[in-house]
Parts: C-alpha cells; sequence; structure tokens
C-alpha cells in the first residue's frame, strides 16, 4: 500500500480526533460559562428583590468567612405567616419531608416521603433541636426559632464541641477539608418571613456557604450544593404557598 495514501489517512484520522476534542472542550467551556453566569445566579435569586437579595438576615453571621455561594429565594404567600410557619417547623426526613421532590430525594437514598397536613406531633422544634436531611441521620442543628417570623439551622465544621442526637451527624466532608489543617465548611438555612400591610406574607429563604481547603474541594463542594439547592427551595416554596393558600391538591 502506498505510503503517502497511509499517512494522508493517518492525518485525516488525528486530525479529525483533534478537532473532536477541541470541539467537546468549547462545547464544555460554554456550557459550564453559560451554567456560572446565568443560570446558577437567576436560580440563586429566584423571586427575590434586589433589596431582599441585598439585605442582612439574622442567620448570616452564623456562617464564618467569605461566602462562596449565596441563595435567596422568595415569594408572596396570600396566607398570614401562622399559616406558613408550621410547614417549616415540621420540616425534617423523619418529619414531614421538605415540600420538594421526594421521588428525587428518595432516588438518591435520602429516604424522604414528604407531608402535606400540619401533625401537632412535629410542631415543638426549637433551638438545639436537628433536622435531618438523610435517613442515614445526616442534617443540621436549629440555632432559632422565633414563632411566625424566622427559623434558623446551621452547620458549621469549626464548631464541634456540641452535643448531636444520637445517631446524627453534620456532613463536614472531612476527607476534602481536613479540620486538623484548618479547613471547614459551613452554611446555614434561614426560613423569614415578613407579614405584609395587605394580609399576604413575603417568605424569603437565605442559604449561604462557606469554605476554606484546596481550590478542587471548595469546586467541588459549591457545585454539588448550589444548583441542588436551589432548585429544591425553589419547589419547596412553591408548594408551601399552595398549602398555606390551600390549592395543594392533597388527594
Amino acid at each position: 500500500m502506498d505510503k503517502s495514501f497511509i499517512q494522508n489517512c493517518k492525518e485525516v484520522c488525528f486530525g479529525n480526533r483533534r478537532r473532536r476534542v477541541i470541539s467537546c472542550f468549547a462545547a464544555l467551556v460554554l456550557i459550564f460559562s453559560c451554567y456560572t453566569w446565568f443560570i446558577l445566579p437567576t436560580l440563586d435569586t429566584w423571586g427575590a428583590t434586589a433589596e431582599e437579595i441585598a439585605m442582612p438576615l439574622p442567620g448570616d453571621s452564623l456562617v464564618p468567612g467569605e461566602p462562596i455561594w449565596q441563595m435567596t429565594v422568595a415569594k408572596t404567600i396570600n396566607a398570614p405567616a401562622e399559616k406558613i410557619f408550621p410547614y417549616f417547623l415540621q420540616a425534617s426526613q423523619d418529619k414531614a419531608g421538605f415540600y420538594s421532590f421526594d421521588w428525587l430525594e428518595r432516588l438518591f437514598g435520602f429516604g424522604i416521603y414528604n407531608t402535606y397536613t400540619i401533625e401537632p406531633k412535629w410542631q415543638d422544634t426549637k433551638a438545639g433541636d436537628f433536622s435531618t436531611f438523610h435517613q442515614a441521620g445526616m442534617g443540621m442543628r436549629v440555632h432559632e426559632v422565633i414563632p411566625n417570623e424566622r427559623l434558623t439551622m446551621v452547620t458549621n465544621c469549626l464548631e464541634r464541641d456540641h452535643l448531636l442526637p444520637k445517631g446524627k451527624w453534620e456532613m463536614c466532608m472531612s476527607p476534602l477539608f481536613p479540620i486538623e489543617k484548618g479547613h471547614y465548611i459551613a452554611w446555614n438555612w434561614d426560613f423569614n418571613l415578613f407579614p405584609q400591610a395587605d394580609g399576604t406574607t413575603r417568605v424569603v429563604i437565605r442559604c449561604k456557604a462557606s469554605a476554606k481547603g484546596n481550590p478542587v474541594s471548595v469546586f467541588i463542594f459549591k457545585h454539588a450544593f448550589a444548583f441542588v439547592s436551589d432548585v429544591m427551595d425553589i419547589e419547596m416554596l412553591r408548594r408551601v404557598k399552595m398549602l398555606a393558600e390551600g390549592t395543594y391538591p392533597l388527594d
């Protein structure tokens, strides 16, 4: 076989491969750029006004250092705060779930089944309690409860001197963020209710996260955490709105 023909074939094959690699890389850069600059910022602030995004909330001070990510999502609910707050009080994997895509949460092993009615047995949530996220016991500490006004939860892996209920634990991602090196992750989850003059209630959910570690670990933490949190919280607000307004199809 003619050597020049073989050489031409190699150049065509390897040239095509290089072009495919370059094209794939360019597509990935474009997708990630769209996600970083357009999709994530939109989800991070879904329904919130500029004032709500900028305003300080009490739970912000629980997260040390500079945030690597912050979510502020909001919705106006046509109901008084006392009809809304009970749903947040019973939010936990071992209680009412989180009013979001529980089928998806179960798919990833969280073992969550939503309950869409107010259960008196779950209404005694108070500071120092634990909200469970995963059936294996992972969750967050309840930092503050002000009835019909605010519920704040926190995980701060720099604080390890508090007692947790038996079988419960906080996600500190120790292999990626070794505490012995001073690395950590921390975030809050803040439910804030603002009654309006017209009888409606503005609900603002804030989640703020910070981390100290190598850039790869911080990148993994942020992008494994942010998008999912946004989507689940937006759906949570949508369903709580319908529940409080009496329009959710319970049957």
